[in-house]
């Protein structure tokens, strides 16, 4: 067999493990080319890979002979002593090792690495810190290795200022470092040690800005959004960035129900004044964030829908070209839905739909909530037109899809079962889950109470019905209606729907005890219906939102998760799940 050819096979023993016939391949090779360093290096691999110590020592001094500072031979020689039991030998040469670490990057990470695959996390530390010791200019070169090592072996301590090292150095990893330091530092009192820190290291060095952002971030994780303001503010200002990181955190502020402390954020920004980039941004959703606040207040009143109708009004009578966006949308609905002013919501509607230069996808969503609207005040005529109007014009968008859904549903509320449910057949495969969903739980309450033609079809008829004066606001009659139903068929499969219908109803009254224990029924009694993960997600908003239950919240919000895998519902109650056990809140073009 030729030398080449033995090479192959000596490999190939070793690549399979089999050190033995490896390493009596690789010294018959030797013994045609004693200096040759490939083989020698290949002979150590299968002696090491064998743990004969004695042979192995006798090849490494040989390499280290032309070789004598190169710490890969140096570490293997390590290794040997260690395993004759020649410790003092060994902790004699791992501090040559460390001590010969020279200025060369690619050395030092080369020869920690080294260490920290054997498991030396302690002589992995030390190379890096030799090489910190190097670093005049940039003495944070090595923190993200040796808060990565620090934290491996347990020391806190020195992980976390390790990590402020990295932070300081790298302002780009800012969010990664974030959720390094909120495993670490995963209790408060942790976190207000973590701040100490931080508060002594601005003492010191003043003008580093990553410093007041991280204590920023960790008053957010504390929930002290006052002095997170603070801080966010005062870096804002000192670096003249116009408002963007005070945005930034009141997007997050907004995004964690805090509202007061998103209004404040968005007032600072719009006190800056109307010649900064962001005074118009901070203004619209300023809006939103009142919007939603008085939507989630279980007590608003009358004065306080009319109080924000007025600002709305004011904001789009002074930037006029927000009729054509979101704003505008969210002041019709506003009118519509809290004010009851259906007039008022349609006409500032048409206004977007009659206008020349507004996005396409702007206007037939503004179509589609104007049909929802002539619904409300009982022109059903007008209501399809609309809703026909929007299928025609975006019959492969998601649009179309929902205006189809629009007008099948209208087609449910009169009776007109058959033609709701061709329509809903085909909604089911719809490319949005939430309007599948939808035209699924149709489908399936027409398909279990529509009854053969020759049967007694009275109480979906009835049901539609009432469903439909629901959505009217005509409550009173829709309960007298289902109340009917329940009397007249009191074993009708048509009660979780009724408990449903009659919970929404509860909800828009502000009676959340009595929207609570009718969710709690369905879940109950209906567990295995089509209906049940919906009311689960419902009482656990309300636990979450009105009661204040954040505990309870969270238990339904994982028992949804849990007992219903496959539910719309089930990527918002993870994320609320998360949220309420306390995982980090991010923030977004804040810079924070």
């Amino acid at each position: 067999m030729g030398q080449e050819q033995l090479v192959n096979v000596a490999k190939q023993y070793l690549l399979a493990g089999n050190y033995e016939k490896a390493a009596a391949t690789y010294k018959q090779l030797l013994d045609y080319s004693p200096k040759d360093q490939e083989l020698q290096k290949a002979y150590l691999e299968s002696l090491m890979g064998l743990k004969d110590y004695k042979p192995a020592e006798k090849v490494v001094k040989q390499l280290l002979k032309s070789n004598s500072a190169d710490a890969r031979y140096n570490f293997q020689l390590v290794k040997i002593y260690r395993g004759t039991s020649e410790d003092k030998k060994a902790d004699k040469l791992t501090a040559k090792i460390i001590d010969r670490t020279n200025n060369n990057d690619e050395e030092i990470r080369a020869t920690a690495n080294m260490f920290e695959k054997d498991g030396l996390s302690d002589n992995a530390i030390a190379v890096y810190e030799k090489g910190k010791s190097y670093q005049k200019e940039n003495p944070y070169l090595y923190a993200e290795e040796l808060a990565l090592l620090y934290n491996k072996k347990g020391d806190i301590e020195k992980a976390t200022e390790s990590l402020l090292d990295f932070y300081v150095s790298r302002p780009e990893k800012s969010e990664e470092i974030k959720a390094t330091l909120q495993r670490i530092m995963n209790k408060p009192d942790k976190l207000k040690g973590l701040q100490q820190k931080v508060q002594k290291r601005i003492e010191k060095q003043p003008d580093i800005e990553a410093y007041p952002d991280l204590m920023a971030w960790m008053f957010i994780q504390l929930k002290d959004y006052d002095k997170a303001f603070e801080q966010i503010k005062a870096i804002d200002l000192k670096l003249n960035e116009g408002g963007r990181r005070m945005i930034g955190f009141a997007r997050v502020c907004f995004r964690e129900f805090q509202y007061q402390a998103a209004i404040s954020a968005y007032n600072a920004v719009a006190a800056l004044g109307k010649e900064q980039p962001y005074y118009q941004i901070a203004r619209s959703e300023k809006l939103s964030c009142m919007k939603e606040q008085l939507q989630r207040n279980p007590m608003y009143t009358k004065e306080e829908v009319n109080a924000l109708g007025v600002e709305y009004a004011s904001f789009l009578d002074e930037f006029p070209q927000f009729m054509q966006k979101e704003t505008l949308r969210e002041y019709a609905e506003l009118e519509a839905r809290y004010a009851h002013d259906i007039d008022k919501a349609i006409e500032l509607l048409n206004n977007v739909v009659k206008a020349n230069n507004v996005q396409q996808a702007f206007k037939g969503r503004c179509k589609l909530e104007m049909g929802d609207y002539e619904l409300v005040r009982n022109n059903i005529w007008d209501a399809t037109l609309l809703f026909s109007q929007v299928d025609k014009e975006f019959k492969q968008d998601m649009l179309g899809e929902e205006a189809r859904f629009r007008n099948a549903k209208l087609s449910y509320f009169t009776g007109d079962f058959e033609w709701a449910q061709g329509q809903l057949d085909v909604l089911k495969a719809s490319t949005s889950e939430l309007i599948a969903n939808d035209a699924l739980n149709l489908s399936v309450l027409i398909t279990e109470n529509n009854p053969p033609a020759d049967s007694n079809a009275t109480p979906l008829i009835m049901f539609a019905r009432a469903d439909f004066l629901e959505f009217q606001n005509r409550d009173d009659e829709a309960i007298a209606t289902l109340d009917s139903i329940a009397t007249d068929f009191p074993k009708h499969p048509l009660m979780d729907n009724i408990l449903m219908v009659r919970a929404h109803i509860a909800e828009k009254r502000q009676d959340y005890n009595e929207a609570a224990m009718l969710y709690q029924k369905i879940v109950t009694n209906y567990g295995d219906d089509v209906l049940a993960d919906d009311a689960l997600f419902n009482l656990a908003l309300i636990n979450e939102t009105f009661f204040k239950n954040m505990d309870e919240a969270k238990r339904l919000y994982e028992q949804l998760v849990v007992k219903y895998p496959g539910s719309t519902f089930v990527n918002e109650a993870r994320k609320s799940f998360r949220r309420l056990r306390g995982d980090k809140a991010s923030v977004e073009d804040g810079g924070i």
